[in-house]
């Protein structure tokens, strides 16, 4: 026991040293079913990150994919995704508008299953991505392996459905290669979500992200469309 303690101690000591950064990200998610086996999906993001000087926009998503629908339980994605990286330091000098913008590309695939257990909707999600992220003199090609457990839970109503507020806990882990570290990202997030229609959802949240350079706080604002185009 006592093993345990001075290992957990030497832990947070030692996340403690990160930097903290801190940031805000805007996103909307597009579901679109266009027949019983296919659909489209989309994200589109904007994140914007403060690291001591004030929030400056810091990224860019967009997301596309093919939707295949398996069965009532398992789905397919695949699909492109650009991002643009902004205000970015190149080079360590103190010259403000020593910044550039970078671009990284994506083929991407996601395998998504979900069920219920009682009124609590689960989702286990996998995501590969293949990426070429833009140097300032060369391209790196790596692939990045995600895992992602989440859950919807209605509070106001024995289902999702509109008028229901509900919460959305969830925890992601990041693998990649072709880097020093294997290890890229930790996140943990918990949202509050609201069911505005049939079409439209809202969620709001914290997220808890640890690499090995740095700790950030992130909230997360995410509004959900979803058509079904068989009705």
């Amino acid at each position: 026991m006592k093993r345990i303690i001075i290992t957990l101690l030497l832990l947070l000591s030692t996340i403690s040293t990160y930097a903290q950064n801190t940031g805000q990200w805007g996103a909307a998610y597009l579901k679109v079913r266009l027949s019983d086996k296919l659909g489209y999906y989309g994200e589109h993001h904007l994140r914007y990150t403060d690291k001591g000087t004030g929030y400056e926009l810091h990224k860019s998503y967009n997301r596309m994919g093919l939707n295949y629908f398996v069965n009532d339980n398992f789905d397919i994605v695949v699909g492109p995704a650009i991002i643009g990286k902004f205000n970015q330091d190149i080079e360590s000098t103190d010259d403000p508008f020593d910044q550039t913008t970078l671009m990284e590309y994506r083929i991407w695939h996601q395998y998504l299953y979900h069920h219920y257990w009682g009124r609590v909707k689960f989702y286990h999600q996998v995501r590969i991505e293949h990426r070429w992220e833009e140097k300032v003199d060369y391209t790196k090609y790596s692939n990045r392996y995600r895992y992602k457990l989440y859950a919807y839970i209605p509070l106001n109503n024995e289902h999702i459905e509109p008028g229901t507020f509900y919460l959305v806990p969830s925890v992601e882990l990041f693998m990649h290669d072709n880097h020093d570290e294997s290890l890229e990202d930790l996140r943990i997030y918990n949202a509050l979500g609201y069911r505005i229609d049939e079409h439209t959802s809202f969620t709001a949240g914290h997220m808890w992200t640890y690499n090995h350079a740095a700790t950030s706080n992130v909230f997360r604002f995410t509004l959900y469309i979803d058509f079904d185009l068989r009705d």
